[in-house]
């Protein structure tokens, strides 16, 4: 009967950690960003952008903190006329991922998406988006520009087995026009250990 029970432990015990492990391996980053139109401007105002952020890990190396697993980044409320050219952004807004538990050195991030298809740098918005002429851009703690599906500059570990990755995002003018309306982009990022 000992015996028994004592397997039961292990099993149960064994089953647990899967679980904590897949929920981690399973969850999916996603920016999700949203402009609307609000009819309080005149000029065509493009209404309050957010991104929401999910985190993924794709190896047992670290894990994210619970509280940067599901976020949301307040961009703010831009007008078109703010855009005259190509290349023109809205504020850098920071975030952040922490990683905990981490038995690898250093770590770099890429972000994999739908490309813009006037700057394959940034994330293009999703075919739902009714806002045009605007693009997604992430950037490294240095404010220089991660092109979609290239890896970050490396962060390290401390010695605890933490590290924070912290990225700035914005909108950035793909058109001489843009026009205001929902937009939206999903991307996955993946983690890699050295």
């Amino acid at each position: 009967m000992w015996i028994l029970t004592d397997l039961k432990n292990r099993i149960m015990h064994r089953q647990q950690s899967v679980w904590k492990y897949a929920d981690v391996l399973y969850s999916v980053f996603m920016i999700l960003a949203s402009m609307s139109l609000s009819s309080a401007f005149a000029d065509g105002t493009l209404g309050e952008v957010n991104i929401r952020l999910s985190g993924t890990i794709v190896a047992l190396e670290c894990e994210v903190e619970p509280g940067d697993v599901d976020k949301t980044v307040v961009l703010g409320s831009w007008a078109p006329k703010q855009f005259k050219k190509p290349g023109d952004h809205t504020a850098y807004v920071p975030f952040t991922i922490h990683l905990t538990g981490c038995t690898a050195n250093g770590v770099t991030v890429s972000f994999d998406g739908k490309k813009d298809s006037h700057d394959n740098n940034l994330l293009a918005l999703s075919d739902d988006s009714s806002a045009a002429g605007v693009g997604i851009q992430i950037m490294d703690s240095s404010q220089k520009l991660i092109p979609v599906g290239e890896d970050s500059p490396q962060v390290l570990v401390d010695d605890n087995g933490d590290a924070t990755l912290s990225f700035y995002a914005s909108y950035v003018a793909t058109d001489n026009t843009v026009s205001p309306g929902t937009a939206n982009a999903d991307t996955e990022f993946v983690l890699t250990y050295d």
